[in-house]
């Protein structure tokens, strides 16, 4: 009787926990980045736009390894932090401040995770701090390009202060290029893997950059993607509820990311055989077939054969279209996105989520 006591405790425990990390990354989402301009897109939008960026472009240089593993999943961590801040995440004009800048930083996220932990029972946060590399130069470029396709979009939609900073940013662009063209010159000299990496990296980002000043940029998989990922934030996750917080497609990916990590560290701890990078790369992607606005309740999807059959159907026919237009290499990420264990974990995760929604918004109703 005590054992089924104690599961029972446990299990209270690791739920309770779930639910203090899920409530924590609805407060993070709150933050918006370039706020003065920009009342719609958060730091979590542009942290999930960039990852996404991120791994295209390792993707396209076959380039994977555990340092560009690590540094997507801190860096996906760290915007729980980030987030419930603000925007921690500053331009440093003056380089000779920035290293200062950043050991602050990374201090103050160690300290708040560390503080989490305190707090969870039988969940944690597995975040520690990497050192500078390459990577971390790519996913800061990513943002950069991230960032100018999000004030794109709010130009686009006649925001006009939106426009005058898509102008400046352009213009930094220019000088950016400048650093790049440097940085291969010397790297140039050089001969090893990781500058052999570098290299291609770097120019992979001029490519992109050159693109973007000549305007050549829309017929590249890049900008497919972004512009992907940028409809997902528009598509809300339907519910029979009117939600006090609507949760879009781009959050819920957010989250099945950040919980499904520590999912994972609890269960790789209890002994079991888990890639926690590949379940990472499983949530990213996982729900990129509903760019088109086709998020629709579960039970109708599942009412009958016919229903299965119908959303079946038009869910493989819209999957095709973002073949054409992401590529195969993350088509197959979404294709499989239910198979081995990590499937079954992240599809399991899911549904919690699911209910965790409702049990949130029924509270707030309250």
């Amino acid at each position: 009787m005590s054992g089924n006591l104690n599961g029972m405790s446990k299990m209270r425990d690791l739920v309770e926990d779930l639910f203090k990390i899920y409530v924590a990354e609805i407060d993070s989402n709150n933050s918006k980045i370039m706020q003065n301009v920009n009342e719609k897109y958060t730091l979590i939008d542009k942290s999930m736009i960039s990852s996404y960026l991120y791994f295209k472009i390792l993707s396209n240089l076959k380039i994977e390894n555990e340092t560009s593993k690590s540094v997507l999943m801190n860096y996906l961590l760290r915007q729980v932090i980030y987030g419930e801040t603000g925007n921690l995440d500053l331009e440093i004009s003056d380089n000779s401040k920035k290293g200062l800048y950043n050991e602050i930083i990374n201090k103050l996220v160690i300290d708040q995770f560390n503080y989490k932990n305190r707090i969870l029972k039988v969940l944690k946060y597995n975040y520690s701090q990497i050192d500078n590399n390459i990577y971390f130069e790519l996913m800061e470029f990513c943002e950069k390009i991230t960032e100018y396709y999000i004030l794109d979009k709010l130009s686009r939609r006649g925001n006009k202060e939106a426009k005058e900073w898509l102008i400046n940013t352009k213009n930094k662009f220019k000088n950016y290029k400048k650093d790049i063209n440097k940085k291969i010159k010397e790297n140039s000299k050089k001969e090893n893997d990781l500058d052999e990496n570098l290299q291609n990296i770097e120019k992979e980002k001029l490519s992109i950059l050159n693109k973007i000043i000549k305007n050549k940029f829309k017929n590249t998989e890049y900008y497919n993607l972004i512009q992907v990922a940028l409809k997902l934030k528009d598509v809300y996750r339907y519910s029979t509820l009117t939600c006090v917080v609507p949760e879009d497609v781009l959050f819920h990916q957010y989250s099945m990311v950040v919980v499904n990590m520590v999912i994972a560290d609890y269960m790789i701890e209890k002994g079991e055989n888990v890639d926690k990078y590949e379940l990472v790369k499983k949530c990213l992607f996982h729900d990129f077939g509903e760019y088109k606005g086709n998020e629709i309740v579960a039970q109708i999807k599942v009412y009958n054969d016919e229903t299965k059959k119908m959303f079946t159907e038009i869910e493989e026919k819209d999957e095709q279209e973002l073949k054409e237009l992401i590529g195969e290499d993350l088509y197959i990420i979404i294709k499989e996105y239910k198979s081995g264990k990590e499937g079954y974990i992240a599809e399991l995760i899911d549904k919690i989520l699911g209910i965790m929604k409702i049990w949130t918004e029924a509270r707030l109703h309250e």
